[in-house]
């Protein structure tokens, strides 16, 4: 909440009114006989004749003010308090009421103690000045004083609505915000207002109308990156890609931003805009070639592209950029592999760890090689071998449990990629193997299952209920492993923001959903 706190104190407070506001005016009375004849006139023609000028007020027939005024029964509105002034309001449909008192000061000097009363807000306030008996310059004084001061206190009401509703928000009380943002609204159209309803249907997974909000700001402030970036939010929960593209392509074309330019590269490689995509990426890495992310994107795109050969010079800057991403390390040793350039890099490394037997970046980029390239035997010596340079790193158990479980030796990997948690429980990469050895376990069992279903089919008697009942637990057995598979792809969306792998975990959840409900217990 802080950084929607940060980002709102940077909006530009920019407002048009919707409509013109509703005056009542209720009574002005005479507090001694000499100041009849100008509280006649006010009330008779001053008032009507100052606020036709004003497009933003509107003011209310007498007639209907009189009316509301005798059916509450109220003979004295000067001692009325809030809520008996605020039904009279309401009765009127007003946005503002204005009673007040006119006293003399002289033949010609009179003065007007008036009272404004806020039906949004709920608040009043008084304001005294003097006017003279000529009636040209008493419209004047209603101008001067009365009408200016409306204006402050309908701007002043805004503000207090708008830190009213903000700290509603802040307390996550979200009713309360909205429906205080909203009677902003009433009042101003502003960007903080739609930017927060925005933000707080977002919170209330009311997609479609946060976006209604944001562009309502943005009609205001057309750039505003915040506004921008929060749109694009919103058109991703409504899968709408090309708009969320859109947006922020507003924002990077305004500010020529490497981050903005390399998560458009993300969004265009989602939908599959390959062409977008690369474009984009390029796009960031032109405005900072050492920007480690965007060399990310363009090796992971080119290699789902089987542009291994152009993949390998984005993959290599990466990974002495983030030394430590197995992912990273495993997909330069696929592309080697695949561009036939597999012994000169092996031989590249090994040559660096007879130099430098300590080079830990060294052995584990050896090591993810012999996995990436299926030389498992290799990379569990080599992972031994850093094993003893730093018998902690969990990054060893991934390693090990990598190999271990491409070699189907699932017990092994098991036991490390859980050292691998014990040591890191942040890391996904456990969970992962994890995930892909119950699968693995999983499908053999599912196998079975429809082995024993078809031996099933054609046996007869005793070993007809026997092979029943190897086949209802050969089932059972497959949908605790395929259960336990799905609950850790769970723990490796929470650990990781790789476009790859999360796509990856979604097409094996899909394939996860089929074979549950293919080994789901039957009630018959």
């Amino acid at each position: 909440m802080k950084k929607f706190i940060l980002i709102t104190l940077t909006l530009i407070l920019i407002s048009t009114i919707l409509y013109a506001e509703k005056i009542a005016i209720l009574e002005f009375e005479k507090k001694d006989r000499a100041s009849d004849y100008v509280a006649n006139a006010l009330m008779s023609r001053d008032f009507k004749d100052v606020f036709k000028d004003y497009e933003n007020f509107e003011l209310i027939k007498k007639k209907s003010v009189k009316k509301a005024i005798e059916s509450s029964g109220y003979t004295n509105l000067f001692y009325l308090g809030k809520d008996e002034i605020a039904a009279i309001g309401e009765q009127l449909e007003a946005d503002i009421l204005l009673w007040g008192t006119v006293t003399s000061i002289s033949n010609s000097d009179f003065k007007i103690t008036a009272k404004i009363f806020s039906m949004k807000s709920k608040d009043v306030i008084s304001v005294t000045f003097n006017v003279k008996k000529d009636g040209n310059q008493r419209k004047q004084a209603l101008k001067d004083n009365l009408i200016s001061k409306i204006e402050e206190f309908s701007s002043g009401e805004i503000n207090k609505l708008l830190s009213i509703a903000i700290q509603h928000f802040n307390s996550e009380n979200y009713t309360a915000a909205e429906e205080t943002f909203l009677n902003a609204l009433e009042l101003e159209n502003n960007i903080e207002a739609n930017f927060y309803l925005g933000l707080i249907n977002y919170i209330n997974g009311n997609y479609e109308e946060s976006e209604k909000y944001y562009l309502n700001a943005l009609e205001l402030d057309p750039n505003n990156r915040d506004i921008l970036d929060y749109l694009c939010g919103a058109y991703l929960k409504l899968e709408n890609y090309e708009d969320a593209v859109d947006a922020l392509v507003r924002i990077a074309e305004n500010e020529n931003d490497k981050e903005v330019w390399r998560r458009i590269g993300d969004l265009y490689s989602e939908i599959e805009y390959y062409d977008e995509a690369q474009e984009a990426y390029e796009n960031a890495i032109e405005i900072d070639p050492e920007f480690g992310e965007a060399h990310v994107g363009l090796g992971y795109l080119l290699y789902e592209l089987e542009l291994y050969e152009d993949a390998i010079e984005y993959f290599e800057f990466a990974t002495k950029i983030f030394p430590d991403d197995d992912l990273l390390q495993k997909k330069l040793g696929d592309c080697y592999k695949k561009t036939g350039q597999l012994d000169s890099a092996i031989e590249h490394y090994r040559k660096i760890i007879l130099e430098q037997p300590d080079n830990i970046n060294a052995i584990m980029n050896l090591a993810n090689i012999y996995n990436a390239t299926e030389q498992y035997d290799k990379a569990l010596e080599t992972a031994f071998a850093l094993k003893e340079i730093e018998p902690e790193n969990p990054k060893v158990f991934i390693l090990l449990a990598t190999a271990y479980s491409s070699l189907k030796e699932y017990r092994k990997a098991e036991d490390n990629a859980f050292k691998a948690l014990e040591y890191n429980s942040d890391l996904y990469q456990p969970y992962m193997i994890l995930s892909d050895i119950n699968f693995a376990k999983g499908y053999i069992k599912y196998e079975k299952y429809l082995k024993l279903e078809e031996e099933a089919k054609t046996a007869y008697g005793t070993q007809a209920d026997e092979l029943v009942e190897k086949r209802d637990q050969a089932k059972a057995e497959a949908q605790d492993y395929f259960v336990k598979a799905d609950t850790f792809l769970d723990e490796v969306l929470i650990r990781t923001t790789i476009s790859s792998e999360i796509k990856y975990v979604k097409s094996r959840k899909e394939t996860l959903k089929q074979l549950l409900e293919a080994t789901k217990k039957d009630f018959f």
